[in-house]
């Protein structure tokens, strides 16, 4: 006679949860769809596909061609930090799986149905930033924490406006998949190029003439290279120019996540800090880097402020 435990019960309520969340109170925007098949194997429970509402009661719409793979664990207990510990078998897998997966935590579970109101739900999606600062905060063998859940549902709060665009972005087809290897390599280091000019520029906030010139060393472009991705910020309103200098804007994306410091994330492990600190020597420019970083939560930045806190508290106090 096969048997059931806790956590069974546990994740068969947190089905419950979920699909009354996205079926029933959003369900004119989603269609929430399990695999049907109960097993402890880390592979996706079902996928979620979005949908447009074709009127302001969503009773019809159209499909979108936006769909996610997901991953669903229950628990009693309530996520702290936003953070939530769980087996490496189902990290290594959604690090590792070829389809955008998302991984749904439903908390506060309690054992009677009238209390299921209380659960919470978070999520998390594997992107390359989240899978690095997963690998350096996770470096032994045991259990993996996740230490930046993202909100979905904590009591009256609801955040699936932001969800909803960050499915429909995430699960946007890849135009650069069918690219030679070639191509594809010279697309990804011109990337991380204008990637690493742009988080600099916001660190900092503004640079002039000459540093720009230290700068192009710094990241090994020519100074001509690095006009040609600043002129090309510019022209998406990420920086403009004021004479000589190049400043950044302080912009949004239709998330209301800051571009900066989304930037930032994607190239962190690409930034020599020291050597930056070397090149803007000015009190004020120190100031505003350690103040914009204070903004990243990422172990890189943790280990620099670590090595820096004697110099931190001098920009700190004045």
């Amino acid at each position: 006679m096969s048997k059931f435990n806790k956590q069974n019960r546990l994740d068969e309520k947190a089905i419950s949860i979920l699909s009354d969340y996205f079926m029933n109170k959003h369900g004119g925007r989603f269609d929430l769809q399990f695999h049907g098949i109960k097993d402890n194997t880390p592979d996706t429970d079902g996928f979620l596909r979005l949908r447009q509402p074709g009127n302001e009661k969503h009773t019809d719409g159209d499909y979108l061609n936006n769909v996610v793979f997901f991953q669903l664990k229950g628990t009693s207990k309530s996520v702290k930090n936003d953070s939530y510990k769980c087996s490496r078998k189902l990290i290594d897998f959604c690090k590792e799986i070829n389809l955008p997966t998302i991984l749904f935590v439903v908390s506060d579970i309690k054992e009677d149905a009238d209390g299921q109101m209380d659960a919470r739900i978070y999520w998390y999606h594997f992107s390359n930033v989240n899978v690095e600062i997963l690998n350096k905060k996770n470096k032994g063998k045991g259990d993996v924490t996740i230490p930046n859940l993202s909100p979905l549902k904590i009591n009256k709060s609801d955040f699936v406006e932001q969800f909803y665009l960050h499915v429909k972005n995430l699960a946007k087809k890849n135009q650069f998949l069918d690219l030679p290897k070639e191509i594809l390599d010279i697309a990804i280091d011109l990337k991380d190029k204008i990637l690493l000019v742009g988080s600099i520029v916001y660190l900092v906030g503004k640079v002039t003439k000459n540093e720009q010139k230290n700068i192009a060393k710094m990241i090994g472009v020519t100074n001509r290279q690095l006009e040609d991705i600043l002129t090309s910020l510019s022209k998406q309103n990420l920086v403009y120019k004021s004479k000589d200098v190049y400043i950044f804007k302080q912009t949004t994306d239709e998330v209301k996540r800051e571009v900066g410091l989304s930037l930032v994330y994607e190239v962190i492990n690409k930034i020599d800090l020291g050597k930056m600190m070397q090149l803007f020597t000015e009190h004020k420019q120190k100031q505003q880097i350690f103040s914009n970083l204070a903004s990243v939560r990422h172990p890189i930045v943790f280990d620099f402020f670590k090595a820096e806190s004697a110099n931190l508290l001098k920009y700190v106090k004045k």
